[in-house]
């Protein structure tokens, strides 16, 4: 097997992206969208809990970033995120795996994370930091004619070992996601809740809509949602346009457990978590 190898212009985009990165002054992707030829979607996302433009590079990318980013305990989200090129072909070279790269030029490309998190544990204030990977289920597994679920796209899996071995070396375990975690029902609820991700509303007033939202929920589930939304308004001496901007805070930001695995509309019913 001929590794790849690393090549002058390879080293010239490091050092371009490495001087881009520090005139920023804050992250900035290895690959935007605008680097990429392929056909497809992809997404310039203007992130209001981040407050910066995000490269995300298909559909599923896309609502995997919208399912990490709006969790509860999730302090920073960074997208596309580079691996040192001389540390993954060592290790490619270890496993025996040929470097992802240019199998014309043999020249080796510099490889990349989707995501890289931060998340906080609330009750021990600790700092847990998390890499994820997004593939489309059907990238990754196929069922065989015995219903057995089984590994497909070998140079994928190669590829999946060499960043996880990356980011083991750091202490950081990688995460594998895929549509399947990151569904449209979801993300489609989380649209809607954004809708006021930037609006004024204390911990205090979210906590109390919620125990109220509770309540009226457990006295009648049937009701439409709006209809909870009312009830729980009317508690507080809320009207109706605020009782529902702190509605959309309180479920965007989990306090009020709603599933999100259906899509919630303001006259149908819905179900609240245990």
């Amino acid at each position: 097997m001929q590794q790849r190898i690393i090549t002058e212009e390879i080293v010239k985009s490091i050092d371009k992206w490495n001087a881009e990165l520090e005139k920023r002054g804050h992250h900035h992707p290895w690959v935007t969208v605008k680097d990429v030829n392929k056909v497809g979607r992809r997404h310039l996302h203007r992130c209001p809990k981040q407050k910066r433009e995000i490269h995300l590079l298909s559909d599923g990318e896309k609502r995997a970033y919208k399912v990490l980013v709006w969790r509860p305990d999730t302090l920073l989200v960074k997208e596309q995120v580079p691996l040192d090129l001389n540390e993954t072909l060592d290790i490619a070279n270890e496993l025996g795996f040929l470097h992802s790269g240019d199998y014309k030029t043999k020249a080796a490309h510099v490889m990349s994370t989707d995501f890289y998190t931060e998340h906080v544990i609330f009750d021990s204030g600790e700092l847990v930091k998390r890499a994820y990977n997004f593939k489309y289920w059907n990238q990754l597994w196929t069922i065989d004619e015995n219903g057995r679920l089984k590994k497909k796209h070998y140079r994928v899996w190669q590829k999946i070992e060499i960043e996880k071995i990356y980011w083991k070396r750091r202490g950081i375990k990688l995460f594998l996601i895929s549509e399947r975690e990151a569904t449209k029902l979801i993300c489609w609820n989380l649209d809607w809740f954004a809708t006021e991700a930037n609006a004024i509303v204390s911990d205090s007033e979210k906590l109390e809509f919620s125990q109220a939202f509770y309540d009226s929920w457990y006295e009648n589930k049937f009701l439409n949602c709006v209809d909870h939304i009312i009830n729980a308004g009317n508690q507080l001496s809320l009207d109706f346009k605020r009782s529902q901007t702190v509605f959309k805070q309180a479920a965007l930001h989990r306090i009020l457990k709603l599933d999100l695995t259906q899509r919630i509309f303001l006259r149908e019913p819905l179900k609240v978590l245990p």
